[in-house]
């Protein structure tokens, strides 16, 4: 893996658990909704008119074919999208399992300031004024925080 590949999966952890929180979800109201049966019936009573189903074009139509037609394209449409998302959800795993494994190999102080200069895309200044004052309460340089960041990627980078 490449330091660019590495900076790369960082910056789009955040985005990518997001993501697969709202696949997860997605993916299980399809399922639920693959589950119910579907009615192929359509209520056809109370029609007091005559000639109610004969349009101007002298077709008839018929409702019950019609609806169970739109049924099967829905179930049909509901499998494929289920499908295309147990692919996605499976490629976003990967990504951000790779993100936490790799984060969780670091300590505390150095995956804390990793994480907001990648992940939150906080400045050296704002990491060495306000995250380190909130860890240790005091300051410190930028360019130690710089070289923090250095230290770690790199060690990740060897993992």
């Amino acid at each position: 893996m490449t330091k660019q590949e590495l900076i790369e999966i960082l910056k789009e952890y955040k985005t990518n658990k997001a993501m697969l929180a709202l696949r997860i979800k997605e993916k299980i109201s399809i399922e639920k909704r693959l589950k119910r049966k579907r009615d192929s019936e359509t209520p056809i009573t109370g029609v007091v008119g005559i000639n109610n189903d004969i349009h101007s074009k002298n077709s008839i139509s018929d409702k019950v074919a019609k609806k169970v037609l739109v049924n099967d394209n829905k179930r049909l449409e509901d499998e494929r999208r289920l499908k295309e998302l147990e692919k996605e959800i499976r490629d976003l795993k990967e990504k951000v399992e790779e993100a936490e494994i790799r984060l969780n190999s670091l300590y505390y102080k150095e995956r804390e300031i990793l994480t907001a200069y990648y992940v939150d895309n906080r400045t050296a200044e704002d990491i060495s004024q306000n995250l380190y004052f909130k860890l240790f309460s005091r300051t410190c340089s930028p360019r130690y925080i710089q070289s923090i960041i250095k230290e770690n990627t790199e060690k990740l980078l060897n993992l």
